[in-house]
Protein backbone atom coordinates (compact mmCIF):
# COMPACT_ATOMS: atom_id res chain seq x y z
CA UNK A 1 0.00 0.00 0.00
CA UNK A 2 1.29 3.34 -1.29
CA UNK A 3 2.21 6.03 1.76
CA UNK A 4 -0.76 8.95 1.16
CA UNK A 5 2.43 11.24 2.14
CA UNK A 6 4.17 9.72 -1.12
CA UNK A 7 1.07 9.91 -3.83
CA UNK A 8 0.12 14.07 -1.88
CA UNK A 9 3.95 14.84 -2.77
CA UNK A 10 3.92 15.96 -6.37
CA UNK A 11 0.88 17.32 -6.08
CA UNK A 12 2.63 19.92 -3.25
CA UNK A 13 5.12 20.14 -5.70
CA UNK A 14 2.79 21.48 -8.54
CA UNK A 15 1.70 23.72 -5.82
CA UNK A 16 5.09 25.50 -5.24
CA UNK A 17 6.23 25.86 -8.50
CA UNK A 18 2.72 27.09 -9.48
CA UNK A 19 3.33 29.69 -6.63
CA UNK A 20 6.17 31.05 -7.91
CA UNK A 21 5.53 31.18 -11.41
CA UNK A 22 2.32 33.69 -9.63
CA UNK A 23 4.65 35.67 -7.49
CA UNK A 24 8.09 35.39 -8.67
CA UNK A 25 10.73 33.91 -7.01
CA UNK A 26 11.88 37.35 -6.23
CA UNK A 27 9.64 38.65 -4.32
CA UNK A 28 9.03 35.31 -1.73
CA UNK A 29 12.85 35.60 -1.35
CA UNK A 30 13.20 38.75 -1.57
CA UNK A 31 16.55 40.10 -0.32
CA UNK A 32 16.18 43.80 -0.56
CA UNK A 33 12.40 44.55 0.62
CA UNK A 34 10.48 48.18 -0.02
CA UNK A 35 10.73 49.41 3.44
CA UNK A 36 7.40 51.47 4.41
CA UNK A 37 8.06 54.84 6.67
CA UNK A 38 5.61 57.05 8.40
CA UNK A 39 4.70 59.77 6.27
CA UNK A 40 7.61 59.48 3.77
CA UNK A 41 6.20 55.74 2.47
CA UNK A 42 7.72 53.49 0.73
CA UNK A 43 11.59 53.06 0.10
CA UNK A 44 14.50 50.98 -1.20
CA UNK A 45 18.24 50.52 -1.26
CA UNK A 46 20.71 48.76 -2.83
CA UNK A 47 24.27 48.91 -2.64
CA UNK A 48 26.67 47.76 -5.24
CA UNK A 49 30.11 46.87 -4.35
CA UNK A 50 33.23 47.65 -7.03
CA UNK A 51 36.68 45.88 -6.62
CA UNK A 52 39.77 48.22 -6.94
CA UNK A 53 40.62 48.87 -9.84
CA UNK A 54 37.36 49.47 -11.42
CA UNK A 55 36.24 52.91 -12.58
CA UNK A 56 32.51 52.26 -13.22
CA UNK A 57 29.22 50.74 -11.08
CA UNK A 58 25.61 50.30 -11.58
CA UNK A 59 22.67 50.07 -9.39
CA UNK A 60 18.67 49.57 -10.16
CA UNK A 61 15.88 50.44 -8.01
CA UNK A 62 12.48 48.67 -9.23
CA UNK A 63 8.85 48.71 -7.92
CA UNK A 64 9.13 52.35 -8.31
CA UNK A 65 6.52 54.51 -9.36
CA UNK A 66 8.06 58.30 -10.36
CA UNK A 67 8.31 61.18 -8.31
CA UNK A 68 11.76 59.57 -5.59
CA UNK A 69 13.69 61.43 -4.04
CA UNK A 70 16.77 59.53 -5.26
CA UNK A 71 20.11 59.45 -3.02
CA UNK A 72 23.00 58.54 -3.86
CA UNK A 73 26.20 57.59 -1.66
CA UNK A 74 29.15 57.30 -3.54
CA UNK A 75 33.35 56.10 -1.77
CA UNK A 76 35.94 55.89 -3.76
CA UNK A 77 39.71 56.44 -3.99
CA UNK A 78 41.51 57.38 -7.09
CA UNK A 79 45.54 58.87 -7.34
CA UNK A 80 44.98 61.47 -9.58
CA UNK A 81 44.95 65.21 -8.33
CA UNK A 82 42.12 67.85 -8.69
CA UNK A 83 38.62 67.81 -10.08
CA UNK A 84 37.45 64.22 -8.61
CA UNK A 85 33.45 64.78 -9.67
CA UNK A 86 32.11 60.98 -10.71
CA UNK A 87 29.49 61.06 -13.42
CA UNK A 88 26.49 59.68 -13.51
CA UNK A 89 23.73 58.39 -15.96
CA UNK A 90 21.54 59.81 -16.16
CA UNK A 91 22.80 63.22 -15.86
CA UNK A 92 20.46 64.46 -13.02
CA UNK A 93 22.13 64.19 -10.12
CA UNK A 94 23.87 66.59 -7.78
CA UNK A 95 25.56 67.28 -4.67
CA UNK A 96 23.82 67.38 -1.33
CA UNK A 97 27.35 68.41 0.13
CA UNK A 98 30.93 68.80 -0.63
CA UNK A 99 33.05 65.23 -0.95
CA UNK A 100 34.16 64.17 2.19
CA UNK A 101 37.84 63.11 2.72
CA UNK A 102 38.34 59.92 4.90
CA UNK A 103 41.29 58.29 5.75
CA UNK A 104 42.33 59.56 1.88
CA UNK A 105 39.40 58.61 0.24
CA UNK A 106 36.19 60.50 -0.83
CA UNK A 107 32.77 60.68 0.43
CA UNK A 108 30.13 62.21 -1.51
CA UNK A 109 26.20 62.20 -1.30
CA UNK A 110 24.51 63.28 -3.85
CA UNK A 111 20.04 63.40 -4.88
CA UNK A 112 17.69 64.01 -7.35
CA UNK A 113 14.24 63.29 -8.26
CA UNK A 114 13.25 60.15 -10.25
CA UNK A 115 11.42 61.27 -13.06
CA UNK A 116 7.21 61.13 -13.28
CA UNK A 117 5.89 57.68 -14.32
CA UNK A 118 9.47 55.82 -14.33
CA UNK A 119 9.30 52.52 -12.39
CA UNK A 120 12.77 51.31 -12.65
CA UNK A 121 15.76 53.38 -12.27
CA UNK A 122 19.44 52.11 -13.19
CA UNK A 123 21.95 54.23 -11.99
CA UNK A 124 26.02 54.28 -13.36
CA UNK A 125 28.72 55.95 -11.71
CA UNK A 126 31.90 56.51 -13.43
CA UNK A 127 35.10 57.84 -11.90
CA UNK A 128 37.76 59.70 -13.73
CA UNK A 129 40.18 57.02 -13.03
CA UNK A 130 39.88 53.19 -11.80
CA UNK A 131 39.21 53.28 -7.89
CA UNK A 132 42.62 52.01 -5.79
CA UNK A 133 40.83 50.24 -3.15
CA UNK A 134 37.11 49.09 -2.66
CA UNK A 135 34.63 51.36 -3.34
CA UNK A 136 30.96 51.71 -3.30
CA UNK A 137 27.52 53.21 -4.85
CA UNK A 138 25.07 53.34 -2.74
CA UNK A 139 21.36 53.74 -3.80
CA UNK A 140 18.25 54.88 -2.19
CA UNK A 141 15.05 55.94 -3.49
CA UNK A 142 12.15 57.87 -1.01
CA UNK A 143 8.39 58.56 -1.53
CA UNK A 144 6.52 61.29 -0.89
CA UNK A 145 9.18 63.95 -0.19
CA UNK A 146 8.74 67.79 -0.38
CA UNK A 147 10.02 68.94 -3.67
CA UNK A 148 11.04 71.90 -2.63
CA UNK A 149 13.16 71.11 -0.05
CA UNK A 150 13.64 67.53 -0.08
CA UNK A 151 17.25 67.33 2.47
CA UNK A 152 18.39 69.29 5.39
CA UNK A 153 20.98 69.02 7.63
CA UNK A 154 23.53 67.26 6.47
CA UNK A 155 26.04 66.23 9.13
CA UNK A 156 28.99 63.93 9.93
CA UNK A 157 31.19 62.71 12.33
CA UNK A 158 34.50 63.48 13.34
CA UNK A 159 36.82 62.90 10.07
CA UNK A 160 39.60 61.54 13.01
CA UNK A 161 37.16 59.75 14.88
CA UNK A 162 38.95 56.29 16.58
CA UNK A 163 36.72 54.03 17.64
CA UNK A 164 33.73 51.62 17.52
CA UNK A 165 30.95 54.01 17.43
CA UNK A 166 31.28 57.26 15.09
CA UNK A 167 27.91 59.70 15.66
CA UNK A 168 26.61 62.91 14.25
CA UNK A 169 25.55 66.02 16.60
CA UNK A 170 21.38 65.68 16.77
CA UNK A 171 19.67 66.61 13.60
CA UNK A 172 16.23 67.99 14.97
CA UNK A 173 13.30 66.23 12.73
CA UNK A 174 10.69 68.50 11.56
CA UNK A 175 7.13 68.06 10.83
CA UNK A 176 4.87 65.74 12.98
CA UNK A 177 7.05 62.96 12.36
CA UNK A 178 7.47 62.04 8.67
CA UNK A 179 10.28 63.08 7.98
CA UNK A 180 13.24 60.52 7.93
CA UNK A 181 16.74 60.54 8.83
CA UNK A 182 18.62 59.11 5.80
CA UNK A 183 22.68 57.73 7.34
CA UNK A 184 25.55 55.96 5.83
CA UNK A 185 28.69 54.49 7.73
CA UNK A 186 31.95 53.63 7.28
CA UNK A 187 34.96 52.01 9.18
CA UNK A 188 38.03 51.11 8.31
CA UNK A 189 41.43 49.55 9.96
CA UNK A 190 43.35 51.25 12.27
CA UNK A 191 46.05 52.12 9.73
CA UNK A 192 43.11 53.38 7.16
CA UNK A 193 42.69 50.38 4.87
CA UNK A 194 39.48 50.01 3.89
CA UNK A 195 37.22 48.08 4.43
CA UNK A 196 39.34 45.70 6.06
CA UNK A 197 38.48 43.43 9.28
CA UNK A 198 35.57 45.71 9.67
CA UNK A 199 32.98 43.87 7.77
CA UNK A 200 30.31 44.25 10.31
CA UNK A 201 28.50 47.44 11.38
CA UNK A 202 25.27 47.57 13.23
CA UNK A 203 22.63 50.38 12.95
CA UNK A 204 21.83 52.45 15.96
CA UNK A 205 18.90 51.53 18.70
CA UNK A 206 15.36 52.61 16.40
CA UNK A 207 17.30 53.03 13.16
CA UNK A 208 17.18 50.00 10.67
CA UNK A 209 19.54 48.21 8.16
CA UNK A 210 18.33 49.66 4.46
CA UNK A 211 20.07 46.61 2.81
CA UNK A 212 21.31 43.65 4.54
CA UNK A 213 23.48 42.32 1.70
CA UNK A 214 26.42 44.71 2.48
CA UNK A 215 26.71 46.42 5.85
CA UNK A 216 30.04 48.24 5.18
CA UNK A 217 29.03 51.06 4.14
CA UNK A 218 26.12 50.66 6.15
CA UNK A 219 22.73 52.87 5.02
CA UNK A 220 20.12 53.12 7.67
CA UNK A 221 17.30 55.06 8.42
CA UNK A 222 14.12 56.19 10.98
CA UNK A 223 11.47 57.92 10.75
CA UNK A 224 10.81 60.48 13.57
CA UNK A 225 10.18 64.45 14.96
CA UNK A 226 13.02 65.09 17.43
CA UNK A 227 16.24 65.14 17.49
CA UNK A 228 18.17 62.12 16.65
CA UNK A 229 22.15 61.59 16.68
CA UNK A 230 22.95 58.90 13.46
CA UNK A 231 25.04 56.35 14.90
CA UNK A 232 26.93 53.08 13.85
CA UNK A 233 28.40 50.01 15.95
CA UNK A 234 31.63 48.50 14.22
CA UNK A 235 31.82 45.00 15.42
CA UNK A 236 35.55 44.59 15.00
CA UNK A 237 36.89 44.40 18.53
CA UNK A 238 40.11 47.05 17.69
CA UNK A 239 39.64 49.75 19.62
CA UNK A 240 41.85 51.67 16.86
CA UNK A 241 39.77 51.50 14.00
CA UNK A 242 38.68 54.58 12.42
CA UNK A 243 34.76 55.28 11.79
CA UNK A 244 32.73 58.23 9.87
CA UNK A 245 29.06 58.69 9.68
CA UNK A 246 26.90 61.17 7.33
CA UNK A 247 23.42 61.93 7.92
CA UNK A 248 20.98 64.42 6.74
CA UNK A 249 17.16 65.29 7.26
CA UNK A 250 14.64 63.90 4.74
CA UNK A 251 11.42 66.08 4.55
CA UNK A 252 8.10 64.81 4.00
CA UNK A 253 5.22 66.13 1.57
CA UNK A 254 3.49 68.56 2.67
CA UNK A 255 -0.47 67.56 3.35
CA UNK A 256 -2.75 68.83 0.52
Amino acid sequence: MLDPFLILTPLLLLAIVALLGFVGCDKLFDVNPITQLPGIGPSETVVQVGPAGTNELSATLNGLQGGELIVVTVQWKISVAGPQMPAFTPNIFAPVADAYNWQGMNIQVFSAFNPVGNAQLTVTVKLVQNSTVTWNLCLSAYGNVDPNTPTYSPLTSPLNYVGSSPQTAPINLGGSGGDVLYAVGFAADSNGTFPGANNVLSPATGFTAAFLAVTNPLVEQISGFEPIAAQVTNANPDPNAKGFIFAMGIKVAPSS
